[in-house]
């Protein structure tokens, strides 16, 4: 039988978390932060979106589903392998360059507040691209909310059970009691 949509588990571990997080780190102008958050994020959703049989969400995963849902309401778009360069170089240097730019499979892309339009390129620097953040919060969420729907559509297909599965392992906020209640004796 097929497990029933958890409503609890999306308002749980995506609207008040993930979202939450993202927003806070806006609202305090910490770009930097709220980028790292929102490339996490969209690692956490092709986690939820990666093959069955797999266990971790790989640098395929996080490009197709980067493909599929992150969309921005202008002319120039960001690749998936544009935004898995710009998680690599934010992840593990709290950087612009990574591995990937710096072998041209990947523009590199410089952080800015509000800005129309919401992605900017210049002929003077190409391989460089210059990306709102709040605009990234944006079609990160919407493509957070098509990729729901799209998953939910059929509420008790296989998809709808896996991903019901992967979304209570993620981070959940529990008050104190609710986590001693939760965890094994002797633990």
């Amino acid at each position: 039988m097929a497990t029933d949509f958890s409503q609890d588990a999306v308002n749980n571990a995506i609207y008040n978390g993930i979202r939450r997080g993202i927003e806070v780190t806006i609202d305090n102008e910490c770009l930097g932060s709220a980028a790292i958050l929102i490339l996490s994020a969209i690692d956490a959703m092709a986690y939820l979106a990666m093959p069955e049989q797999q266990q971790d969400v790989a640098k395929e995963d996080f490009i197709l589903w980067a493909e599929k849902y992150i969309r921005f309401p202008c002319r120039e778009q960001l690749t998936g392998p544009d935004l898995y360069g710009a998680r690599c170089a934010m992840l593990h240097a709290y950087g612009s360059q990574s591995k990937m730019s710096r072998e041209g499979k990947c523009r590199v892309i410089l952080w800015m507040s509000h800005a129309v339009p919401a992605i900017m390129t210049h002929p003077s620097t190409p391989g460089y691209v210059m990306v709102s953040v709040p605009a990234l919060r944006d079609s990160l969420f919407a493509g957070i909310d098509r990729f729901l729907i799209d998953v939910f559509r059929e509420p008790n297909s296989k998809i709808a059970e896996l991903v019901n599965q992967r979304l209570n392992k993620l981070v959940h906020r529990m008050a104190t009691d609710e986590v001693l209640r939760a965890t094994p004796e002797g633990t």
